[in-house]
């Protein structure tokens, strides 16, 4: 050896040193395990323990005996010289990560989506989960309505869902099972009662916490898209109940069709008596409204009704710019006009309704419909002792006459147009209250589209005068009826067509 090895007391050296030293001991490794033994230990300092006597000399011939048959030793053997040097004593302990504190199941979950397409845009709220692709609003009138045709989007609802519960489907086309990395999901392509294509809809179950997710996906997404979602979207357990996605009670079409029987129980249709001034007037004739009560609130008297082929100048300035700044009325027919403002036909298809669940609805003819511009002017008088902040929406209503008395349209039939190039909605409904037109233009707020209402206060024993509009779309334009219960109780209408 080059030099011995009593002649560098250990407790002088550097680890730097010490290693040169293991150098010549074929310990060239000895410096990679010191590393590992710090990495996976820690030293703790405790109050002086005695473990074994050992004096210094006794000491130094177990590491050298050590050095001889384990180089490992050697790198021990010399921490044990330092340590005892030091005349500290340290209790060397292997570290074991305690595992975190889980936070405990709140019973609150909120929907998580770690993986989302590059061409979705993602809108998460506690009202539900949603991505939507972009589309350029600023081309043509037939490359608007292609783009919204083709547009992509994935809207996610969680259910609650009972033990007892079964999803059930109406109108199945198509279904399979869709396997996922932990678990399934479920896809089903359905069709409405007049045979347009829905929304696929997908499902992927989290049975521990008895909940369900639904995907109602539009446009071209792939399947392996779909996949990669679903295998990225789980259920992530927060605090409280605001931190939480919104949770819907699932209910089956049987459970709905049930519900809404129970709702209709004891309701007959509406017959109103054409010489009962207490439910039904004429214009230039006051009615009164009344509350939960019986106490009057409001006078209403119809003043003017004007009935064209044609939207007055004002209400079609603000549709114009509404349609500019980018808003899209989806729950309308469609209407369409020139630039002048003619309401242009539209073919409407009558149907015989089907059953909602075995029978699909029949078509029986389709014809040609003109719809109708509707503007009314009327005045509403304060009855009562505060003051109103009065709403000027009021619907309007078509009733049918039998004998002295106006009852409701039947409902054994329904008028539909069809507007097959929206995937979403191509089928509007046309028997259906009147679309009321905007009063202001309105604006985009959090991809909201806001439409500003100016209060209207009335003090007690005040009049207020107002117009409002519509576009209607109806086979036949008589016995047109001003609705006044929406927000108020009562049988009141204001017959505005003979």
């Amino acid at each position: 050896m080059a030099k011995k090895y009593d002649e560098h007391p250990l407790s002088k050296l550097s680890d730097e040193e010490l290693d040169q030293i293991l150098a010549h001991y074929d310990s060239n490794y000895s410096a990679k395990n010191k590393e590992n033994i710090k990495h996976r230990t820690h030293v703790k300092k405790k109050e002086p323990i005695v473990l074994a006597a050992f004096s210094k000399r006794k000491l130094l011939i177990v590491a050298v005996l050590i050095l001889f048959f384990l180089p490992v030793g050697t790198y021990v053997a010399a921490k044990l010289w330092e340590i005892t040097v030091e005349k500290q004593d340290y209790r060397l302990t292997t570290k074991i990560d305690k595992p975190k504190n889980q936070q405990p199941d709140t019973g609150n979950y909120r929907l998580v989506a770690d993986y989302v397409p590059k061409y979705f845009t993602v809108h998460d709220s506690m009202q539900g989960l949603s991505f939507h692709e972009e589309i350029d609003l600023s081309g043509e009138e037939e490359e608007f309505i292609e783009a919204v045709s083709n547009e992509r989007a994935i809207s996610f609802t969680l259910y609650e869902l009972d033990k007892k519960d079964t999803i059930t489907d109406d109108y199945v086309k198509d279904s399979k099972e869709i396997p996922l990395k932990d678990s399934s999901a479920y896809m089903v392509e359905k069709i409405d009662d007049l045979q347009g294509k829905q929304a696929t809809i997908v499902r992927k179950f989290f049975e521990k916490q008895n909940k369900f997710v639904e995907l109602n996906c539009f446009g071209d997404i792939s399947e392996k898209e779909l996949v990669k979602i679903l295998n990225n979207l789980y259920l992530k357990n927060v605090a409280t109940k605001e931190e939480a996605t919104f949770v819907t009670d699932y209910m089956s079409s049987d459970d709905f069709a049930e519900k809404i029987e129970k709702i209709s129980e004891g309701l007959e249709p509406t017959m109103l008596d054409v010489n009962n001034k207490n439910e039904l007037v004429q214009l230039n004739e006051p009615i009164n409204t009344i509350d939960i009560y019986g106490t009057p609130i409001e006078e209403v008297t119809v003043t003017k009704v004007t009935l064209s082929d044609t939207i007055a100048p004002k209400p079609l300035s603000i549709l114009n710019e509404k349609i500019k700044a980018g808003s899209n009325d989806d729950d309308t027919f469609r209407p369409e006009w020139n630039k002048k403002g003619k309401l242009k036909p539209i073919i409407a298809t009558e149907y015989l309704r089907g059953d909602g669940k075995h029978t699909l609805s029949k078509e029986l003819r389709e014809f040609e419909i003109q719809p109708k511009y509707l503007e009314v002017e009327f005045q509403v008088k304060n009855i009562s002792e505060k003051t109103i902040d009065y709403e000027n929406y009021i619907q309007v209503t078509r009733f049918v006459r039998q004998g002295s008395s106006f009852t409701d349209l039947p409902i054994e039939k329904t008028l539909v147009r069809k507007i097959l190039s929206d995937p979403v909605d191509p089928y509007r409904v046309l028997n259906t209250p009147a679309y009321p037109l905007p009063t202001t233009v309105g604006k985009f707020v959090d991809d909201i589209f806001e439409e500003e209402v100016e209060p209207n206060p009335i003090e007690p024993g005040e009049t207020g005068t107002f117009t409002v509009s519509y576009i209607l779309a109806y086979e036949d334009y008589s016995n047109l009826f001003f609705n006044l219960n929406s927000h108020i109780p009562g049988n009141r209408y204001v017959q505005l067509t003979q």
